[in-house]
């Protein structure tokens, strides 16, 4: 068994199961993962799971991780898409992990929207109503255009079926952080002191290549980025996965305090 402990997180109107090539690969290295899940994301769509994340912030989602964090021996790996790469750059800010993995993540406070695209999106959301009270779902034509736009057809349909509803309030303070008056998503750079990879898409529309290393370059040499060609916002999820765990791998193997 390798010493430092993986904990896995999920993006946004997921669980666990978007982690799962990534959390077989590494324990088969050997390592012992953890692949838990934000408040009510257990719960199956309908009126129950729809008031339990009423309001829901990004903030509750850090402090389920936090306190799960707080069971361990010892301050994780955490490896964390989209969403999960946001909230492992808000623990690496509490000084809780002990390195990063950030495939894809989602901005912090701070990153500016980089491409027609993006911005394009945040229109989207704000043609959408008080979208922030509600709980919305996964709209296909969205996610396949701008998360899942490297796979074929059937795959696009077979993840997006899976995927559930999400606090709208969660989804404001990804894409509004400049108008959140928690500033939820506002690292504390003074006590980040992790390592952290972040990993890019070409493809990515969410959250493009270009925006991922205006974020990773806020840390300085703390930070290590990689971009993959031809792979979109789910690449973990994407055919030839490995090449990205094994770059993920190799990271780790190359940090002096693991």
């Amino acid at each position: 068994m390798r010493n430092v402990p993986i904990v896995l997180l999920h993006g946004t109107n997921a669980s666990p199961w978007t982690m799962e090539p990534f959390t077989r690969f590494f324990e088969e290295q050997g390592f012992d993962c953890h692949t838990p899940t934000y408040r009510h994301h257990d719960l199956p769509d309908g009126p129950e799971r729809t008031e339990a994340l009423t309001g829901v912030s990004i903030s509750d989602y850090v402090e389920d991780i936090a306190g799960f964090l707080a069971t361990l021996d010892q301050p994780p790996i955490v490896i964390g898409h989209s969403l999960g790469g946001l909230i492992a750059q808000l623990l690496n800010g509490r000084g809780l992990i002990a390195a990063g993995v950030l495939i894809n993540s989602s901005i912090i406070n701070g990153t500016v929207p980089t491409t027609e695209m993006e911005r394009a999106l945040g229109k989207m959301f704000m043609s959408a109503g008080t979208f922030w009270e509600m709980v919305p779902g996964q709209d296909f034509d969205l996610l396949a255009t701008y998360g899942l736009n490297t796979m074929p057809a059937a795959q696009q349909h077979e993840i997006c079926d899976r995927l559930q509803t999400e606090s709208g309030q969660v989804l404001f303070e990804l894409f509004f952080w400049m108008y959140d008056i928690h500033q939820a998503t506002k690292v504390d750079f003074e006590q980040a002191s992790a390592p952290l990879l972040f990993l890019s898409g070409s493809e990515d529309k969410v959250v493009p290549p270009t925006t991922a290393r205006s974020m990773a370059d806020r840390y300085g040499a703390q930070a290590t980025f990689l971009q993959f060609a031809g792979r979109c916002h789910y690449m973990q999820l994407e055919e030839a996965w490995e090449e990205i765990a094994g770059a993920s791998l190799e990271w780790i193997d190359s940090l002096p305090r693991l």
